[in-house]
């Protein structure tokens, strides 16, 4: 023995001693640690749960190695203190606390055909105080990650997902305001948040920008759709109104293009269609059903009406168009027959044979009613090439 060793090993004893106070404060933060005190395996689910079990197993044998790594302190403690100088035996003794393997982590029972007729009855495993506290630096390392991990993932999804909750709260508080069941979307925002605070794990390989941006946008439809149900429960006496007022209107219009129908009918030899089904009456029922339906049914039969009067409102203007569309055009053949008239005469042909004879077809096809105005456009061509081309008497004479 030196007075080399006995101060080496004075000094190993310090440091322990430091480490062991470290090693203290680093346990119970750990055991306070939000990710470790709010994701124990009773606490979470799923992935987090199954992990958290294994990590309890090694935490709890952290804290068997601390409490085997004080003893052997506390039993150098009291080896360095019987004598003021240390003397062989107590150098002796505070090397194998400190310095051999003399700490016992394991003892196994030897079966009997293993042992042989002298061997030991027990396998006992020992290592030493250094290799003690790597064992427990590693299985320190183990918890604190899935700890900080947990936490990482809980306060990062929340923190995102916030806006969104506060979104999804208000939509609640206004679908159970309508009698509503909670949107689809409220649900699914919900869902995040039960996982970000049951099992954070399961987010761990997974982006959640496309999600949340998909929810953002649902949200926003759902927000609108929810505002107009608001807003059709507030104004709804007057959105009636007005549903019933297009309805009539409607029906009106069906009248007014009926009416042409005939009247080009009898005037004009022209092919129209079938005249549009009368959905008036339809669409009148389907006003009148809304008042019994919830707001939601009621929102959507809404639109529905809105879309079908459109749609027949569409229909009816453009059968109606073709109708006046024929009467018109009769009136401005006739308006051309008069100018081209105004013109023969201007011209000294109003006389001609062959000019009175295609002014009287005219007249006789478009004062007849029938009018046949695809013949009546035909003669009004012949008509004004008489007026203009060379071949007739006076076909070359100007005004």
């Amino acid at each position: 023995m030196t007075d080399n060793e006995a101060g080496a090993l004075a000094r190993a004893l310090d440091r322990h001693q430091v480490d062991a106070t470290a090693m203290a404060n680093a346990l119970v933060e750990l055991d306070g640690h939000p990710g470790h005190r709010l994701f124990s395996s009773t606490l979470s689910s799923g992935i987090t749960a199954e992990r958290w079990a294994v990590a309890e197993v090694i935490f709890a044998g952290l804290w068997r190695d601390f409490d085997t790594y004080r003893a052997v302190l506390d039993a150098a403690e009291r080896v360095r203190g019987r004598r003021s100088k240390l003397g062989p035996a107590e150098v002796a003794e505070l090397r194998q606390l400190l310095v051999e393997p003399s700490v016992e982590v394991s003892r196994r029972a030897v079966p009997l055909p293993e042992r042989g007729l002298t061997g030991a009855a027990e396998q006992i495993e020992s290592i030493t105080l250094a290799a003690l506290a790597a064992r427990m630096n590693d299985a320190y390392r183990q918890v604190s990650e899935l700890a900080v991990r947990c936490d990482e993932l809980n306060s990062t999804t929340l923190k995102t997902l916030a806006p969104l909750l506060e979104q999804a709260r208000r939509l609640a508080e206004d679908d159970a305001a309508l009698e509503l069941e909670p949107a689809p979307v409220v649900l699914r925002v919900r869902e995040i948040e039960q996982l970000a605070g049951n099992d954070p794990l399961a987010l761990a390989d997974r982006s959640l920008d496309d999600t949340l941006a998909r929810l953002r946008a649902e949200l926003a439809e759902e927000r609108a759709r929810v505002d107009r149900m608001l807003v059709l429960r507030e104004r709804w006496e007057q959105v009636r109104a007005e549903l019933v007022d297009a309805t009539a209107a409607l029906a009106d219009l069906r009248v007014a293009t009926a009416d042409d129908y005939a009247a080009a009918a009898e005037r004009v030899v022209g092919d129209l269609p079938a005249l549009p089904v009368d959905r008036a009456p339809r669409l009148q029922a389907a006003v009148a059903r809304l008042d019994d339906l919830s707001w939601a049914k009621r929102d959507a039969g809404a639109i529905d009406v809105r879309r079908d009067l459109a749609a027949a409102d569409a229909e009816l203007r453009a059968a109606r168009q073709l109708a006046t569309g024929l009467l018109e055009r009769r009136e401005e053949l006739r308006g051309r027959f008069g100018a081209y008239q105004a013109r023969a005469v201007r011209l000294g042909l109003a006389e001609e044979g062959a000019v009175m004879a295609v002014a009287e077809r005219i007249k006789a096809t478009l004062w007849r009613r029938p009018s046949d105005l695809a013949a009546a456009t035909r003669d009004l061509a012949d008509f004004r090439r008489l007026l203009v081309e060379p071949g007739t008497d006076t076909g070359g004479r100007s005004a």
